[in-house]
């Protein structure tokens, strides 16, 4: 998390930098006909490229994966993305990609690359492949696809669903999955020549999947939704690659979301809540005090904007009691940005938690940087219909938090300070104790249930996935390059 003022100088020394491109500053890169898509036999070496510069693209390359014949490259350089067949946009935060991919010097690659190789965007990627956006600040786009693309058409994340859908078209006949997790999800406000309609809402209405000729662009996440049917119709209808089998999808519970799959619309799940932070991952959440620097985050990069009125180390230092934000202020903020919003409540004050549900924030830092509302008992996050994120210190702690609900984990740091040596060395000890966990015995699992005072499912499923069934983060400011460095040595994922 960074204060505000980093956040001014990190947007300014973009703006310098020309990053703050709109979509009227894209050079139009020239299209190819619908039969110059890159085509491969099943023999021969196919390569999909996933863009990896932030949110959910380690999802897209474990299912590339399982294909049988084909080969999955994570896309950082230009000259990664050459090397590759086809090409993925993960889902993410679309705002915070444009500036990643812009400094990257990706932008002109991958409007080359979108005009005659196949492409497909998920959630974030269908915006960044939009000609258009409703409604929307200006953005840098890959462009390319002929479509108006409304941003967060569904609503905040409260209103994200695991959904049922009506397919059409190619999409019937291929047989591909009807239902799939929308996540803050945009849709096709606007459908332009060429476009075809791949799947609608059940009102028949609402496109959320469409083709034209070489792109393929959905606001839903099949990565995540133990499907590879879009993926496979990806490779053999809109790049032509001859399938073999593919490897069995994973047991649910090992990969994200970590949950089976809920019943379609159903409005209060465990996985859709778990789902937000997987998008989330590779980025930076900003605290921010009110619109104007939550508008300052977004353009700076940010995938996510914590509202404080004030430092709560501050207030504590005064003699105060640090509460849960002025909800005029929340909303202020929630107003000015498209980004995610999050706000804190106090340890074990369930009141305040319902009060930022009801404003619909879309997410809950349950903090111990308040003053603690109850000395023993969290809040039960269960029954809440938006996530919470808790800190921890240890594997017991974060157990015990995913316990009662969190569906993201903060590895505590000196919030503010950019000081990450506590926030290495509880991921250290985090993942430290998994690897000890993986190497007791049936037997000796319960006996560390016991001890750590947990479920002993939520013991053997992380025993079995290997990490914790969630997304960690860290806190403790916005670093240089090398301490953020020294945060992912632990192998946080």
């Amino acid at each position: 998390v960074v204060a505000a003022p980093a956040a001014a100088m990190l947007v300014a020394a973009l703006a310098v930098s020309g990053v703050l491109v709109g979509p009227a500053a894209r050079p139009a890169a020239p299209r190819s006909a619908p039969h110059a898509l890159s085509m491969a036999a099943a023999g021969e070496s196919f390569s999909v490229g996933v863009l990896a510069l932030q949110g959910g693209f380690k999802e897209h390359l474990s299912a590339v994966e399982r294909q049988a014949g084909v080969t999955g490259v994570e896309v950082r350089t230009p000259a990664d993305l050459a090397s590759v067949d086809a090409l993925i946009l993960p889902g993410g935060e679309s705002t915070a990609q444009g500036h990643c991919i812009v400094e990257a010097s990706m932008l002109k690659p991958l409007q080359e690359f979108a005009a005659s190789k196949p492409v497909w965007g998920v959630c974030a990627g269908m915006i960044l492949l939009a000609d258009g956006l409703k409604q929307s600040e200006p953005q840098a786009l890959v462009g390319g696809l002929h479509a108006t693309i409304e941003r967060n058409a569904f609503g905040r994340q409260i209103d994200s669903r695991f959904r049922s859908m009506s397919l059409q078209g190619s999409a019937a006949a291929a047989g591909v999955s009807e239902a799939a997790y929308f996540i803050r999800a945009p849709a096709v406000a606007e459908c332009g020549e060429g476009v075809e309609v791949l799947a609608t809402l059940p009102d028949g209405e609402t496109a959320v999947a469409v083709r034209q000729d070489n792109l393929l662009a959905t606001c839903f996440h099949p990565e995540i939704s133990g499907d590879d049917s879009w993926l496979r119709f990806f490779l053999s209808t809109v790049a032509g690659r001859d399938l073999d089998e593919a490897e069995p999808h994973p047991d649910l519970t090992t990969v994200a979301p970590w949950q089976p799959l809920p019943r379609p619309d159903s409005a209060v799940d465990t996985a859709v809540k778990r789902a937000f932070a997987v998008f989330q991952q590779g980025g930076v959440i900003m605290d921010v005090v009110d619109g104007e620097q939550a508008r300052i985050a977004e353009e700076a990069g940010a995938v996510a904007v914590m509202a404080l009125e004030r430092i709560p180390a501050d207030i504590k230092r005064d003699g105060g009691v640090a509460r849960s934000s002025d909800p005029a202020m929340i909303q202020d903020v929630m107003s000015s940005t498209s980004l995610p919003v999050m706000a804190k409540s106090r340890i074990g004050h369930f009141y305040e938690a319902r009060l930022l549900e009801a404003l619909g924030v879309d997410c809950i830092d349950e903090s111990e940087v308040l003053t603690a509302a109850d000395e023993t008992h969290h809040i039960d996050k269960r029954d809440f219909a938006i996530p919470f994120v808790c800190g921890a210190q240890d594997l017991g702690e974060a157990l015990r938090r995913i316990a009662e609900g969190a569906a993201m984990i903060r590895l505590k740091g000196n919030a503010g300070t950019g000081n990450v040596i506590q926030a290495v060395r509880h991921a250290r000890d985090v993942y430290s104790q998994i690897r000890q966990l993986r190497s007791l015995r049936p037997d000796e699992v319960f006996g560390f249930a016991k001890e750590h005072r947990v479920p002993v499912e939520l013991v053997e499923q992380v025993r079995d996935a290997g990490r914790l069934p969630v997304v960690t983060f860290a806190a403790g400011g916005l670093p240089p390059p090398a301490p953020a460095g020294a945060r992912r040595a632990p192998r946080m994922p």
